[in-house]
């Protein structure tokens, strides 16, 4: 459970802790490897969805014509 003081972007981490290791349970009991690949699409969109708020987070300290402001709008382009 989140306790209310924890940041948002440290919940998410958590559930994607607990759907990795998910995942691990079914490579041990020998699910079907499309249900394991389902699970880990699942990880990949949250994990995703994840480094855009930290990113977005960052980008919101930034003062528009800051050369690190500019950098960083690259960089994210090149990872969308």
């Amino acid at each position: 459970m989140t306790q209310p003081s924890q940041k948002p972007e440290l919940s998410q981490l958590h559930r994607l802790q607990g759907q990795l290791k998910g995942v691990e349970k079914m490579i041990n009991k020998d699910y079907k490897i499309s249900d394991v690949i389902q699970q880990l699409e699942a990880v990949r969109g949250n994990l995703k969805s994840l480094e855009r708020k930290l990113l977005t987070e960052k980008i919101k300290n930034f003062k528009e014509k800051d050369e690190d402001f500019k950098k960083a709008v690259n960089f994210i382009l090149k990872i969308s």
